[in-house]
């Protein structure tokens, strides 16, 4: 069994499953879209030279039946879908739970048959499903140190958490995609020029930037939405350039990855440093 959920932008939500008054029939989108290969042809060599690859956009395709009160349900699908906005598809079943973006091609009813039918196409630029929940792993943790019940008779100084800096992590992978990363570097005393590094691959990410005490920058290296920006006293910058030239936008690899981190000035535990993803998924 699975449930199937659209919510478009405003929140509006159209509800597939148990109870509901929507009965799905055809549905096409979900296989692993289709791959766009570059080659390169040379005179006198057999074959062709391999160049690159793409990943096509997704058209998901959905036809379900409309059950009665048919009017009153068929206006409040117009109330959800409708053509050019975005919408979101949310998946779940015993072994998935994700969610994709899309925009609504065409949206058809059949008006006049004995069960009201609809067909809706959706185009999704970006091509795979993401996992329900974000991921987040962190460079930095706090160790408790107070429990209930609590009494004391200490004279001197109670010290309620730690913080312990942890300056690798490993991040796991558990879709079946290469995934973009969220890092969020938080200066808790001015640092300069700090550097991620994939432990396994010996790749970093590196930005030629002086971080101030309560500077929050946020690096993202998602496919299409790659930026860095820079939140301090309350303003947001854009801090693009201080990406360094020989650095690469770091990826999660399909077995995961191990992170560590330094920098050049400062001390190392000035800097706690967030990570997040979402598990991306190339079909259901």
């Amino acid at each position: 069994m699975f449930e199937m959920i659209f919510e478009n932008e405003a929140g509006n939500r159209l509800t597939f499953g148990d109870d509901s008054p929507f009965t799905i029939y055809d549905f096409s989108g979900l296989n692993p879209p289709k791959a766009t290969i570059n080659t390169n042809e040379t005179a006198l060599i057999d074959g062709a030279t391999y160049n690159s690859a793409k990943v096509q956009m997704r058209s998901i395709n959905i036809a379900f039946s409309v059950e009665s009160d048919a009017e009153s349900n068929r206006l409040d699908i117009y109330k959800v879908i409708r053509s050019k906005m975005p919408i979101r598809i949310y998946y779940k079943s015993d072994r998935l739970d994700i969610f994709i973006d899309g925009y609504v091609e065409e949206l058809n009813f059949t008006y006049w048959a004995m069960k009201n039918t609809c067909t809706v196409a959706i185009l999704c630029p970006f091509p795979y499903f993401r996992g329900a929940q974000q991921i987040i792993n962190e460079l930095s943790a706090i160790i408790p140190r107070f429990h209930f019940p609590f009494a004391s008779t200490s004279q001197g100084e109670l010290v309620f958490g730690e913080v312990d800096i942890v300056t690798s992590v490993e991040v796991l992978n558990n879709g079946n995609v290469e995934a973009g990363l969220v890092f969020e570097l938080y200066a808790k005393a001015a640092v300069g020029n700090p550097k991620i590094i994939d432990y396994q691959t010996g790749e970093f990410l590196k930005l030629d930037f002086e971080m101030e005490e309560g500077d929050l920058i946020t690096i993202s290296t998602g496919q299409g939405n790659k930026k860095i920006t820079l939140l301090r006293d309350g303003v947001y910058s854009n801090i693009f350039n201080a990406f360094d030239v020989s650095s690469t936008w770091l990826q999660l690899h399909l077995n995961g990855s191990v992170f560590v981190y330094e920098v050049e000035t400062g001390s190392v535990t000035s800097l706690l440093i967030t990570i997040k993803h979402y598990d991306l998924f190339e079909g259901v």
